[in-house]
């Protein structure tokens, strides 16, 4: 029987708890967050006596690794900011973590080793995009004997969508994912740069409003693994509602979403920041309101196996859960973690140090990851195409 913390009670931490909760391998789920509200909501969505709430500041490390202890895994919830403090306790407390987050997390470097020889293991980019994407894309990687091309595209989007944005911010938090600037992708064989907004796509749903797919992405576990494979061409995508791109590039050459400063009024403000705060009203997510959520996941893989060419697809369209009240981001993401946060207490990842997804979720744990994503209404759908004989 296990006992699992989890830090941080917003959109997707009461989904981690509750589904922890509800297995039979969990005896204890101990959630923690500073805002005494999050807490107390969360200890209602979870009605589980397995479910203990606690207020506790992350920031605080002392603190922080005295809790952690006792504990089998912790999952970090939070924000992406406190990564690196969750993973600090969570070596000097010697428990394992699973974090949603992977942006702040190195590739490699001397923090690896560190994590290493105190002996636990650390399992970033847990959720959908970092997450499901790598291990699906991985999985199909590993199906060939070489991969001329990898592709993904994954977004959260509101189901009934408005105008003037057609979008709400379905994973927490009170900023849009506005980042004008520089990607990296593998054209040719080799890594580039591109402009984020930019090869812009359609995607059609059938029964949604149609969408449009364009760069983004940062340096990552699964770009490090296109790399070592030789794949020719790696593009990971973003999904937004017909539209977003062109509604941002507007702001942005007019100014309203930069990130240098300007001076107003005699003092320095930063134009993003200030529209970050003008806009959160209408794109805030608000299930009480009616609020609905979808998830949209694409992978394909293109190459070669045994002299024949293959491609390898996978798709899932989520959405809002109005039985339980979980939102498609909560669902896909959460579950993702609190899946392989169990995986990870029963001693099935015995590897120590910074293990990604890709790298160990494999054979059977992918069979497992997928199967028990199903049972919670998750589906993913595999097509495997292989031509004769080249």
């Amino acid at each position: 029987m296990y006992k699992i913390m989890v830090l941080g009670c917003g959109l997707m931490g009461p989904t981690i708890a509750r589904d922890c909760a509800e297995s039979e391998s969990v005896s204890k789920v101990l959630a923690r967050d500073i805002d005494e509200e999050k807490l107390r909501n969360a200890k209602e969505f979870v009605s589980s006596p397995k479910l203990k709430t606690a207020r506790l500041n992350i920031a605080d490390h002392d603190a922080l690794v005295k809790k952690m202890r006792g504990f089998d895994v912790v999952v970090n919830a939070t924000a992406a900011r406190f990564s690196m403090g969750v993973l600090e306790a969570a070596m000097e407390a010697g428990v394992d973590v699973v974090d949603l987050s992977g942006g702040s997390y190195p590739l490699d470097g001397e923090l690896y080793g560190r994590v290493e020889e105190a002996g636990i293991t650390a399992i970033p980019g847990c959720g959908v995009d970092p997450g499901l994407i790598d291990i699906l894309s991985g999985y199909g990687i590993d199906l060939m004997d070489e991969v001329d091309g990898v592709y993904f595209a994954c977004g959260g989007l509101p189901m009934d969508p408005k105008p003037p944005l057609d979008y709400k911010i379905v994973f927490g938090g009170r900023r849009m994912p506005i980042r004008p600037g520089k990607v990296p992708v593998i054209l040719d064989g080799e890594r580039v740069q591109v402009d984020r907004y930019d090869d812009l796509e359609p995607v059609f749903i059938e029964g949604l409003k149609d969408m449009e797919a364009f760069y983004d992405g940062f340096p990552s576990s699964l770009l490090k693994l296109c790399e070592e494979r030789e794949v020719k061409t790696f593009k990971g995508k973003t999904i937004r509602y017909v539209g977003f791109v062109d509604k941002l590039i507007f702001l942005l050459d007019l100014g309203v979403i930069g990130s240098e400063p300007v001076t107003y009024e005699e003092r320095e403000i930063v134009p993003l920041d200030f529209f970050q705060e003008l806009v959160y009203p209408v794109v805030r997510f608000d299930e009480a309101e009616g609020d609905r959520d979808i998830t949209v996941l694409l992978v394909r893989v293109e190459g070669q196996k045994s002299g024949s060419e293959m491609i390898v697809t996978y798709e899932m369209v989520d959405y809002y859960d109005e039985e339980k009240g979980i939102t498609s981001m909560a669902k896909t993401t959460g579950y993702t973690a609190s899946i392989i946060a169990r995986i990870l207490a029963r001693g099935d990842i015995p590897e120590k140090g910074i293990q990604w997804p890709v790298r160990i979720i494999k054979g059977e744990l992918f069979e497992e990851l997928m199967s028990s994503l199903k049972e919670r209404g998750v589906e993913v759908t595999e097509n495997i195409l292989k031509t004769t004989e080249l």
